[in-house]
């Protein structure tokens, strides 16, 4: 699997595995919640430049989430998280086509 694509599978599970999960179960404000979403963030922001266009919306998306996470709002956090997840899912499967990918 090339680079960008498993950078995005390994984004994608620490959501959709990781943070999703403990988003449904905890309070918003939990720190391990807010430990979780600043390590995706810094899983994002590194692997980003792998993903053209959608590593930049990816960074804008995953700074808002953690804005709304430290406001407290569930919803909008987990509507965000949503849009990542299939975001990196897609990225993942090479249904988007990137710079240098091989197709």
């Amino acid at each position: 699997m090339e680079p960008a694509r498993r950078a995005a599978w390994d984004a994608y599970l620490t959501l959709r595995v990781g943070l999703l999960p403990d988003l449904d179960a905890l309070p918003v404000e939990d720190r391990r919640v807010a430990a979780k979403l600043t390590g995706l963030a810094v899983r994002i922001h590194r692997h980003a430049p792998l993903w053209a266009d959608y590593g930049s919306r990816l960074v804008t998306v995953v700074s808002r989430a953690r804005k709304l996470q430290r406001a407290g709002d569930r919803a909008g956090l987990t509507a965000v998280l949503r849009v990542m997840v299939l975001w990196l899912f897609r990225l993942s499967r090479g249904a988007v086509r990137l710079p240098g990918a091989q197709q």
